[in-house]
Order: structure tokens, then sequence, then C-alpha cells
């Protein structure tokens, strides 16, 4: 385990970089595609709230970063066709891929695991764990021609603990958690691609609200604080590291 990254290096550069950060509509997924631009990256927004995504389409053309695109994919219900048909997607319309930030979460009402029924433990799992396996396994050709693949996946802490009334989610992080190592050590020795986990602790995201409604949310980090960690293990800076976990400690 790896504490975050607090302060960037102003040398860590996107320029040349295409990256597809899932969930980029809104919350965490949002500000990180943002900073991916910022950086110089090419940015494939994705996600299922269109309107939310042209606007930060719009958002980043404005501030003068290179020209993102969308790609409008509900993980929730992406079929195998779907996936299938991504790295086609992604080829014609950019060209080339040297990152994927899987943001995307689903959360269920906590309480009890004997409470899911299987349409919840489907899409916990689905959203959580099957599509980022499933974006990889088919947009790696994408990685095998440009030379260059960085993965970033976003944990939670509850994938740690795993206290309970947490439920099915904190079961499919901890399933995540479990990918990303497999695949590192899959990768290692025969292809020179990474991925790494970056777990936050509490910050002042929409996440947060649903699960803490009470709490004084103004208290906590920033979605800011963890982006430091984000650009870098999507820059050359991280090239010798994977199947690691970046995690918030007190």
């Amino acid at each position: 385990m790896k504490t975050l990254i607090e302060t960037l290096s102003p040398q860590v550069t996107l320029v040349g970089k295409t990256i597809l950060v899932t969930g980029s509509s809104g919350g965490v997924g949002r500000s990180v595609a943002l900073a991916c631009a910022d950086k110089g990256a090419t940015v494939i927004l994705s996600g299922r709230n269109l309107t939310a995504l042209n606007e930060i389409y719009d958002l980043i053309l404005s501030q003068g970063n290179p020209e993102p695109a969308i790609l409008e994919l509900d993980l929730t219900e992406a079929n195998e066709t779907e996936f299938k048909n991504l790295c086609n997607i992604v080829k014609s319309s950019i060209g080339n891929l040297h990152g994927i930030v899987h943001c995307a979460t689903h959360i269920t009402e906590l309480g009890r695991v004997q409470q899911l029924g299987l349409a919840s433990w489907e899409q916990l799992f689905r959203v959580n764990v099957i599509a980022p396996a499933l974006l990889i396994k088919n947009l790696e050709p994408l990685f095998l021609e440009s030379g260059y693949g960085s993965v970033v996946l976003t944990s939670d802490t509850h994938a740690l603990s795993l206290d309970p009334y947490w439920g099915g989610y904190a079961i499919s992080k901890s399933a995540l958690n479990a990918y990303a190592v497999l695949q590192s050590k899959e990768w290692h020795g025969e292809k020179p691609y990474r991925i790494n986990l970056v777990t936050p602790g509490p910050i002042n995201s929409p996440l947060r609200s649903r699960t803490h409604p009470g709490e004084d949310r103004s208290q906590l980090l920033s979605i800011d604080s963890l982006i430091p960690t984000y650009l870098y293990l999507l820059s050359d800076s991280s090239r010798n590291i994977s199947g690691e976990n970046f995690s918030y400690s007190p």
C-alpha cells in the first residue's frame, strides 16, 4: 500500500497521450478528465449523462486544451457487442489510446448482505468489476499500437476494511482490487502496460453525500486532493509502477 501523492512535479505532462475516463460526467471522473486535459491529454469523456458530457467537452475547449471526444456508454447495461466495438470506435474517432481511468461507480442502498437481490448484485459487479475488465480486454490492442498503456482503477477504503452493512459494494470493490493485482501479474514481463489503484479516503464527493447524508462535508478533503496521484500514474513518471494501491492515509 502506498500513500496518495500530495504534490505533483511540474515536469509531469500528458501531452501526446489519449486518456479514456469513465464516469467523467461528474464527481471524481469529471475532475480527473479536466485535470488530464489541463496536462495536455486528449480526453475521451465516457458516461451515460450526455448533457453533462457535452458541458465538460465545452469547458475543456474553452480552456484551450486539446479537443476531447465523447463516448456515451451506460455500464449498467452495456453488452458484449458494445464492449467489442469500443476499439474501432476509439480508433476511428481519436486514433490511439494510452490510458484508461475507471471512475464510474455503482452503489446500492447500504444494509445487510442478505438484503441484496440478483439485480443489485449484477449491477454492482457489472459497473465496479466487469466493466473495467472488459474495457481493458477490448482496448488493449490500442495500447499495443501506441506502445504504452496505463490503467488506473478507483477503489474504496471499504474494500479493505469490509465493514458491516457496506454489503455488495464493498465486496465488488474488493474484487476490483484482486482483479488489478492479477492483471498486473499477467502483464508483468510480457507486455509494457501497468495497472494501479487509487483508494480515496473520506472526500467531499457526490458518492460521499449519498452514504453519509448528515455529515459536515466542509471538513473533508476535496476531490482535487486525489488528482496528483491519478496524473502521476498516467504519466511516464510511473512507468515502473504496477499492481500498487495508492490509498488515503490519515
